[in-house]
This record gives C-alpha cells, sequence and structure tokens, in this order.
C-alpha cells in the first residue's frame, strides 16, 4: 500500500518538475514565447484559430470520407469491361 502511495505522489511531483520546468525551457528554446506575445498584443483569442482551421477542413472531411466510400478501389485497371 505505501508503495502505491508512493508512486501516486511521485507521478504528481514528476508532472509538476514537467509543467514548471520542462515545457517553460520548450517555450523559451523552441521560440514559442514571441509568437505567445503577438497573440497578447493583439488581442487575438487564440481558441478562435482552432475554430476557423476547423470550418476549412471540414468540407474536405466530406469529400475524403465519400471518395472512400463510392470509390472503385476492387476494380483492376487491366480488365476490359
Amino acid at each position: 500500500m505505501l508503495k502505491k502511495w508512493g508512486a501516486f505522489f511521485g507521478s504528481f511531483l514528476c508532472i509538476y518538475f514537467f509543467c514548471y520546468s520542462v515545457l517553460p525551457f520548450l517555450d523559451e528554446t523552441l521560440g514559442f514565447k514571441e509568437a505567445h506575445q503577438k497573440l497578447a498584443e493583439e488581442d487575438i483569442e487564440s481558441g478562435a484559430w482552432y475554430y476557423i482551421f476547423v470550418k476549412k477542413v471540414e468540407p474536405s472531411s466530406e469529400n475524403v470520407r465519400h471518395t472512400l466510400n463510392y470509390s472503385n478501389r476492387g476494380v483492376k485497371k487491366d480488365v476490359e469491361p
């Protein structure tokens, strides 16, 4: 039982370490900090970007689904009808 509690608190410690040291380090090194600052300066609601891109992709997903459903994948090209 003590091992389970130790693993439980150890996992929280790992998550804490990852969130407060690894993620800020990656934010600095990969250059996301400038993008975050630009979003804050321009007062851009970043959640809206997700919905814009989903709206752009949504019609194409319908086309892909229809192509997969109604394509002639099983027809051999060298056979004459």
